[in-house]
Parts: C-alpha cells; structure tokens; sequence
C-alpha cells in the first residue's frame, strides 16, 4: 500500500509549510532518511527525509505551494502501485524541480537546464502519465518540471503526443518562441504597470529567472537614465504580514496582552571585560581561533549567574511555573525581515572558546535560514543586545513562555571620581524585563547584581 509524505510539523508554532522544491521525481526510488524535498517554514529552511523506501509514485504539492502541517504532499511505495484517487491530482504548475543534490540549497539556486539543450527523461513518452479525467492538462512529468523553471501555463499549450499529452519538447518550443507569460511576481507586475516598464524586457533575479520588483526599479531607472530623466517617482508598496513577520507579531500581541512586564536597568564596569577579551584573542589572527566577542562573554555571564536565580531561568504557562535545571540561552539574531532566536542548549557547560564557535554557528545557521527545528526550541532564558547600534536602554519585551529577558546595552566612557581624582570608565547598560505575575522587582535586582558581579570580576565567567 502506498504511503503518504506528509509535510512535517517542525516545531509547536508551526501551522504551515512551503514547499521549495523536490530533490526527487516522480518515478525515482527513494531510500529511508534519504532527503526528498526541501521545505521552507516562518523561520528555517529543511530537507525533509524519507521514512519509506520504494518509488516516488506522485507529487501533490509542488514549489512554492504552502500546506498545512500533516497534510499529504505526496505518496512513496512500489513501483506501478496506485494512489488514492483523491489525492492524486498534482496542481497543472507543481512540478518538481529537477535535482539530484544531497544538500539543501535556498530555492532557485540550482543550475537550471538550457532551454535549447535536450532534455532526456525517461517518463517522456507518448503515453499520458496522468489522467486528463480529473481536468489538467495530460503532461509528462519532464514537461511539467521544464513548465515550473520557466513559469510556463500548461493549458496554453497544445500537446505533441497521443491523446494531445504535452512533451518538454512542446514546452521548450513555447519558451524559445516567446509565447509563454513571463514569470513574475504580483508586486512587480504592479509596479511594471505603475512605472510603465515591460515585463518581457526584463531579466528576472528571481528563483528559476522570476521578475522581481528589485528587477522592475532597475530597469525603471536605466530607461529614466537612458532617456534623461530625473530621479524615479516613489511607488507605494504593499508588504503583507506573512511568514516569520506574521509568527513575529503574534508572539509580541501575545506578550504585550498577557503579560505585566517590568523593566529594570543597571550598569557594569567593563574595562576588565574588555581586557579579559583582548587576552583571550590574543594570537588569534595568526591561528585562525574563533574570537570570542563582548556579547559572548555577557551571555556566559548570564549562563553562570542563572543557577543562583532559578525564578528567572522560568517559563510560564499561565498556571504553572517550571524552574529548569538546565541553562538553555536564547539568542537573538536580526534578520532582513525579522527576529530569529536560537537557542545554545546546556550553556553553563561550554567552554568559552566552545561557547563562542556555537554562537558563530548558530547566528550564520540563523542567516542563511538553515537551522534546524531542535535549535529553536527549548530556550529558558533569552539576551537581546542592541549595544552594537548604540542603544543606552530599552525595554525588551518577554518572549513567552519565558518569564525574563536581558538587554544588553551600549559601553559608553563616562566620567567618575577615584580618590579625588577624575577618570572616565567604560561602562555597559544592562536592562531586564521581567514577568511581574510570577517574578518581583527584588527577585530581578538580585540576579542584575550577581551578573554585574561577573562582568565586573570576569575571571568567574570562566570557571
């Protein structure tokens, strides 16, 4: 009996998934855990492995096409084998990808095949490979994928083969003549008509060549400069609330409604942090070691100061508190479009040199949207640091159900007295924002005097 590929849940929050593209197609064998897609969610890219062998029988999802969590996307088992009816009627325009890689690479970076050049594959025949029955146009998967790379409709097209299936050739032939609509995205074909630029005289940047707005403004201003024209209208643009902005902005709501936050601010003395952290880089040019950076010592800080105030390594589900044994940091990371924070599992325990290469890892895994489910969960404690813009104080806001958050703040030379005498001194704002339902103002000085403590007496950190 065929099996079906559902699209996983990768984490609580997840409702829904997107499909980037198939690193299998129809037809292939699969092995188990072996990788047969890539899917994107609000905040990671994945590979998604195989839990059965045999052959891929039929894709029901294709790129670019979201789906909720657990629905089937596609069906694995033996060759020849059928699949339910009702599932079995791929979109017209959801075609796998053609790739045989065993990493996942962000969608549209595979190497896409010539136009001109042939395209052999085996389940190219004359025979129709899907029934024409159920509405779409009679296809061969070959075709199918060549019409998903150039963003060509399928039902525009007349089929070469018996019963009037469309081959690649038919596809290949529609491209190479310029009869195909031109793939681009809804906002760049507004802006195209705003901005009067032809669509079709524009090289897309996009996956698999798509128009994108970025594409439409250039070729805007290289025609205005071509002509003489002055500087580009503004163009209003709409942006929707989706993805990791949407999961964004109901956490923040969840928090701001739910939530009597109070902030709390103090400062450290950092010239011996400062000092410390030279000597540790010290050479580290010449052998290539991870430098370790000021917000690596501060989150160590945290890490080593959080078993002395358990109230605050916490989390809270309205009901019950759990104080968590284990010191999991949460690790806010700063992306073009949103917040991303990943988590340094059992940090009490690393090294700080160990400390500082998991920090690396996990902010370029964060970057390039490929970390995995597991390092975004189970964070008990989280450190924003906007210090690196010059912020002197704000009020970070809880990311439940977490009861507590650190900001980590600019280090500004102030001025001070010692022994009559006036000096300036390096000192770090620190600000903390607590869940005052189940943690009090005393509880939250402690702990900001036992972490001043360590950043001002450094050493501790390394214990």
């Amino acid at each position: 009996m065929a099996q079906s590929v559902i699209m996983p849940k990768a984490g609580m929050a997840m409702e829904t998934g997107t499909v980037i593209r198939w690193l299998k197609s129809e037809g292939d064998s699969v092995a188990v855990g072996e990788p047969l897609l890539e899917i994107e969610t609000d905040k990671v890219s994945m590979e998604v492995e195989a839990e059965f062998a045999g052959v891929l029988l039929r894709i029901l999802k294709g790129p670019g096409e979201v789906v909720p969590v657990t629905e089937t996307i596609g069906y694995i088992g033996d060759a020849g084998e059928s699949v339910p009816e009702a599932d079995s009627a791929v979109p017209t325009e959801a075609a796998p990808a053609a790739a045989t890689a065993s990493s996942a690479s962000p969608a549209g970076s595979a190497p896409q095949p010539s136009v001109t050049a042939p395209v052999a594959d085996p389940a190219d025949t004359d025979s129709p490979p899907t029934a024409a029955a159920d509405g779409r146009v009679p296809a061969t998967p070959a075709a199918r994928r060549l019409a998903a790379e150039h963003g060509v409709t399928l039902a525009q097209l007349s089929g070469s083969g018996r019963h009037g299936v469309v081959h690649a050739a038919d596809v290949r032939a529609a491209v190479e003549s310029g009869g195909v609509p031109v793939k681009a995205s809804s906002l760049a074909r507004r802006v195209a008509v705003e901005a009067n630029v032809d669509l079709a005289a524009v090289s897309g940047s996009g996956p698999q060549g798509r128009v994108t707005r970025d594409d439409v403004m250039a070729a805007a201003t290289a025609a205005r400069e071509r002509s003489g024209g002055g500087a580009p209208a503004p163009v209003d643009e709409p942006r929707p609330i989706a993805g990791m902005r949407k999961v964004i902005a109901d956490n923040m709501m969840k928090s701001h409604l739910g939530i009597p936050p109070i902030t709390l601010n103090a400062s450290a003395e950092v010239s011996r942090l400062m000092a410390l952290r030279a000597e540790l880089n010290e050479g580290a040019d010449e052998t290539g070691d991870i430098k370790v950076s000021v917000n690596d010592l501060v989150m160590k800080a945290v890490a080593v100061a959080l078993p002395d105030h358990r109230d605050l390594n916490a989390t809270f589900d309205g009901s019950e508190v759990v104080l968590h044994g284990e010191v999991n940091l949460g690790m806010a990371v700063a992306l073009p479009d949103g917040l991303i924070v990943p988590v340094i599992h059992r940090a009490i325990t690393l090294p700080i040199g160990r400390f500082a290469q998991r920090t690396r890892e996990l902010a370029t895994r964060a970057r390039d949207r490929k970390l995995q489910p597991s390092e975004l969960d189970g964070a008990t404690f989280t450190v924003t640091n906007l210090g690196m813009l010059g912020i002197e104080s704000f009020n970070p806001i809880i990311n439940p159900p977490q009861v507590a958050i650190l900001g980590v703040c600019a280090v500004s030379e102030l001025p001070a007295i010692e022994n009559e005498t006036l000096v300036t001194r390096r000192r770090m704002g620190l600000s903390l924002t607590i869940d005052h339902r189940v943690v009090d103002g005393a509880q939250g000085a402690h702990f900001l005097q036992t972490l001043v403590g360590l950043l001002e007496h450094p050493a501790r950190i390394l214990r």
